[in-house]
């Protein structure tokens, strides 16, 4: 009897834990020690984050775990991957590393902390119902980001449908992009026009005036301003402002919208049970649903900013991570 009580306790735990739910019905033969983990999935404690997102996505996404999980609390820091990596690698030389998660928007950035001995090679549970593509070897995707390309409504200019538009003459002085040292979705813009049009691309863009600015939130700021008329960015800071009713316009060019995975990772030696719960709740179909809503596009499920029939540009990794020293260099001296 008393056996039969515990299954019956232990079941009870994991109809309320959503992770553990999605997880079981993904893998409905999975061992004991999957029911054994549910027990623990709202523990109490703070779980810091260090966080490439906005303030505003970073805050909805901490709120709604708090909504899930009242007795854990979650303090989120952000600001573009390579603010973090170098923050990180200095706190690491101080051994006192601030951050128990990371949510980053560049996984070769991700490669680097981890061949540092930064990250912990832990994954979440939840990470085992994800394909392979949305993982590294230190990280899982979280959600994903999309480079694109807005204008502002009230352009006189034509619409630019792809990434070579942008060099055209029609658009002297009227365009801004991100810097890859600041900005992850950045490193993989530059590494895929750089491979698919060569570094004449981006002379010709400084040629026509092109200006750099560190975050691709403040070309997409710049934009619906009104101070230029057409920037490359990213879905979740153009939807952003969409939503606001910002006079801007998303073009998904034809030439493809860059793929770009928001790699989770913990850091090594502060595998928390909170921060393993948020985790698990940020792969979970709960979390997820808050990760579409704040306009980031889903690892699990559809999404529901990215048009059908768009055309995407799929980035080899291994290769960038290889060639991210020089791409960094050669765009420095480029935009120097």
């Amino acid at each position: 009897m008393l056996m039969k009580g515990l299954s019956v306790a232990a079941a009870a735990v994991v109809v309320a834990a959503g992770v553990a739910v999605w997880h079981a019905e993904q893998h409905p033969h999975a061992p004991a020690e999957a029911a054994a983990s549910a027990q623990g999935a709202k523990p109490a404690g703070t779980v810091t984050v260090y966080a490439a997102l906005t303030q505003q996505n970073a805050q909805a996404l901490a709120q709604a775990f708090e909504a899930y999980d009242p007795a854990a609390r979650v303090q989120m820091v952000t600001t573009g991957t390579g603010a973090l990596v170098t923050r990180l690698e200095s706190e690491a030389k101080a051994h006192a590393i601030g951050a128990d998660m990371v949510l980053l928007a560049d996984p070769t950035a991700a490669d680097i902390l981890a061949a540092q001995g930064i990250l912990s090679r832990e994954k979440p549970s939840a990470a085992s119902h994800l394909p392979s593509a949305d993982q590294g070897a230190d990280w899982v995707g979280a959600y994903v980001f999309h480079d694109v390309i807005v204008y502002h409504k009230g352009m006189s200019l034509p619409v630019p449908h792809s990434w070579r538009d942008l060099t055209s003459a029609a658009y002297k002085g009227e365009v801004e992009i991100g810097d890859p040292s600041y900005s992850g979705t950045t490193m993989a813009f530059v590494g895929m026009m750089e491979t698919r049009y060569g570094w004449n691309y981006f002379e010709t863009l400084k040629q026509n005036g092109a200006a750099v600015q560190s975050s691709v939130k403040t070309v997409a700021d710049d934009v619906a301003s009104g101070k230029l008329d057409v920037g490359m960015t990213n879905d979740s800071a153009a939807f952003t402002l969409v939503k606001q009713g910002s006079p801007i316009a998303v073009v998904w060019p034809e030439d493809g919208a860059i793929v770009v995975p928001g790699p989770l990772a913990f850091v090594k030696g502060h595998e928390t049970p909170v921060a393993k719960a948020f985790a698990n709740w940020l792969l979970s179909p709960a979390g997820q649903k808050v990760v579409a809503s704040v306009g980031l596009s889903p690892v699990v499920g559809a999404s529901p900013t990215v048009p059908k029939g768009a055309a995407l540009m799929q980035v080899p990794w291994a290769q960038l991570e290889r060639d991210r020293a020089n791409i960094l260099h050669q765009f420095a001296q480029i935009f120097r």
